[in-house]
């Protein structure tokens, strides 16, 4: 997709001053928002020739400019920020972005470098990127993408300009489906915490009934349905990742809880739960459980899936009635 078929993005990028713009940028928002597109429309900008002041797209496009220098990367090392000798990369090679950066420009007026997910940077890897912030290059631009609120050091934003991209409302979400060409399901269909693209993704990819499925199983044991096995069997096949699940349980627990709370009535899937019983108290603190669970994730992911689910699913079993 390009920036102009994601409209929220095409009004973040039509009020960012490029002629002001700071060395470092940091873009923030959920996965699915299109962070990506937004760091490329920018870099872009200012990836313009020397000679035909135009941008050269084509090698931009396929991440071959050689004034871009592109990490995507499932977690960001030392040696993607700074040359670490013997630390070979089977992409990058020994290339880095702090000497990436130490080189004049090649083709274009500036150098710039983005680095996506930058939330899985740890301590040192972001202090060594500090060196190329604290004392830019001339015409040197940092990007940088974070899915996670303050998942970056305080030093770090303290020299960047940080672009929020915001949650859509539910009825510009749908808005945008049916633009797309999707009108049987819009965001009811997901998680409130679903994005435009992670939803399309979803659907090309025939996973959009996941969420739906993931909730029939949690009401199938509950209601004693399924046995323990067997549930913790079915939620184990689903093509999606483990703080996918915990994010989906996360997501139950908080429909059912508000409708009590504010006693309004659930309808769909959640229908049943209207003459549901449960203690508000233990629901809450099976949600802080969860929130804890998910924040320990991203720093010890090796967690025992089979064992958080038979966990959860028993105080699922002992806290709500039908």
């Amino acid at each position: 997709m390009k920036i102009k078929d994601l409209t929220w993005l095409e009004d973040i990028f039509n009020n960012i001053n490029l002629k002001n713009l700071p060395h470092g940028v940091i873009i923030t928002g959920p996965e699915g928002l299109g962070k990506k597109l937004l760091a490329k429309e920018i870099a872009t900008k200012l990836l313009l020739n020397k000679n035909s002041n135009e941008a050269n797209i084509d090698l931009i496009d396929s991440e071959n400019h050689p004034d871009l220098f592109l990490i995507n990367k499932e977690k960001i090392l030392l040696r993607h920020i700074t040359f670490r000798k013997n630390k070979w990369d089977d992409e990058k090679g020994y290339r880095n972005v702090n000497d990436f950066l130490s080189i004049t420009p090649s083709i274009a007026q500036n150098k710039v470098a983005i680095i996506l997910n930058a939330q899985t940077m740890n301590d040192e890897s972001q202090n060594a990127l500090l060196k190329s912030l604290e004392e830019p290059a001339p015409n040197t631009f940092i990007i940088l993408t974070t899915n996670r609120p303050k998942s970056l050091l305080q030093t770090i934003y303290s020299r960047c300009q940080v672009i929020n991209i915001p949650q859509l409302s539910t009825n510009k979400l749908n808005e945008w489906l049916i633009a797309k060409g999707i009108s049987d399901m819009n965001s009811t269909n997901f998680p409130s915490f679903s994005t435009p693209l992670s939803i399309y993704k979803d659907i090309e990819n025939n996973k959009h009934m996941n969420f739906n499925n993931f909730i029939k199983i949690i009401s199938d044991f509950i209601e004693n349905k399924s046995d323990i096995n067997k549930s913790i069997k079915e939620i184990s096949i689903l093509d999606i990742s483990l703080i996918m699940k915990i994010n989906y349980l996360i997501e139950f627990l908080k429909i059912i809880l508000k409708s009590k709370l504010l006693s309004e009535d659930l309808s769909g899937v959640y229908m049943k739960y209207n003459s549901s019983r449960f203690n508000n108290l233990k629901i809450s603190n099976l949600l802080n459980d969860l929130n804890n669970l998910r924040y320990d994730y991203f720093k010890v992911p090796q967690i025992n899936e089979t064992h958080i689910l038979n966990y959860f699913l028993s105080e699922l079993k002992n806290s709500i009635k039908i």
